[in-house]
């Protein structure tokens, strides 16, 4: 069963930083954000980097990333 506060993944990323930027982008627009690294050894392969949301949060996180950046 869902619930509104189930972790879910909003989107991966090629490197830990660009990941790491969208989870700042999220928290200062008020969306709690996680980093998780797909493989222990990420370092080592280019494995994908998730950002995480509550399930309550993902489409308020879509509309943070699509929305044009003010000026």
């Amino acid at each position: 069963m869902e619930k509104e506060t189930d972790i879910v993944i909003f989107d991966k990323y090629e490197s830990e930083a660009e990941a790491n930027i969208v989870k700042g982008v999220l928290e200062s627009n008020g969306i709690i954000a996680g980093v998780m690294e797909e493989s222990v050894s990420h370092t080592l392969m280019m494995a994908p980097v998730a950002v995480m949301v509550m399930r309550r949060d993902l489409e308020k996180a879509r509309e943070v990333l699509n929305s044009p950046a003010e000026e």
